[in-house]
């Protein structure tokens, strides 16, 4: 498969499962393909020197290993040297699970030298993401297959990493609304966060009881001729550039536009979703 047809593979399955957390393990397994790692996992937590966990999930090829989790929070993540230098890392940069640690703890540590060859991540990478409301989102590939990292699949993953920081937004956004797995006629269904559905050219295809209401009392959000607008300019540009951000444009040229020309997806291609908080925030 060639990078470009990897990359759209890639995006429809990761904003498929942004939508249905069921599909996470398969969007992943399909990650793991085409980058050449072995497995990955998946943390959100909050709070910095002590921090709490929120959600954890250990895959290799679309599998559930719970095991690996457990055995890494129970006994080795009290002690791991990597966990600081993690939290610090800057947004969205991939770092070798090597350079988390010093040439001397690459020879003591009980966690590179145990868990990580135990979970076939000793050659990983790690990468943090900004989470909404100050959580920390921590991705962890698994080893390359066939031993080491190909210049071409590390290329194709950096591309997708912003994909994969918006889809596991969008999951934490659901997962606060009570809404993982409702899928697009569920959203337009729920009354705890407002669900605006727009087509490939940014207007107004359908929104929501809660949306609603902030549109039409127009003090934080309006939609004009059905284009979402904002009152304050401050908030006006924010808005186009995360409108601007889900259109398909955005998505990596005429290929990934010319795949999706048949109709609409929700929060993909074919249409992006914006969910409205109560007050008019976005």
């Amino acid at each position: 498969m060639n990078p470009d047809d990897a990359f759209e593979r890639i995006l429809e399955a990761l904003y498929e499962a942004a939508l249905d957390d069921a599909r996470w393990p398969a969007a992943t397994a399909l990650m793991e393909e085409a980058v050449g790692a072995s497995g990955n996992a998946l943390i959100v937590c909050e709070g910095f020197d002590d921090a709490r966990l929120l959600f954890a999930r250990f895959l290799r090829h679309g599998e559930d290993v719970e095991e690996l989790g457990r055995r890494y929070f129970d006994i080795y993540y009290p002690h791991d040297e990597a966990v600081p230098r993690i939290r610090g890392l800057p947004h969205g940069q991939l770092v070798r699970s090597a350079d988390l640690y010093t040439e001397d703890e690459r020879k003591t540590s009980p966690t590179y030298n145990e868990s990580l060859p135990f979970s076939g991540s000793e050659k990983g990478m790690f990468v943090r993401f900004d989470g909404p409301d100050g959580q920390r989102i921590i991705w962890n590939l698994g080893n390359p297959v066939g031993g080491e990292w190909q210049s071409d699949r590390l290329r194709l993953l950096e591309r997708v990493l912003p994909h994969v920081h918006r889809s596991i937004l969008i999951r934490q956004a659901l997962a606060a609304a009570d809404a993982l797995g409702a899928g697009l006629a569920g959203l337009l269904d729920n009354d705890r966060i407002g669900v605006v559905q727009l087509d490939r050219g940014g207007r107004v295809l359908e929104a929501n009881g809660p949306a609603l209401a902030i549109l039409r009392r127009g003090d934080g959000l309006f939609d004009r001729d059905r284009v979402l607008d904002a009152v304050l300019p401050a908030d006006r540009s924010r808005l186009r550039r995360l409108v601007g951000r889900a259109l398909p444009e955005w998505w990596g040229g005429p290929a990934s536009r010319r795949r999706f020309d048949d109709g609409p997806t929700p929060f993909g291609p074919g249409a992006a979703g914006a969910a409205c908080q109560p007050g008019g925030r976005c």
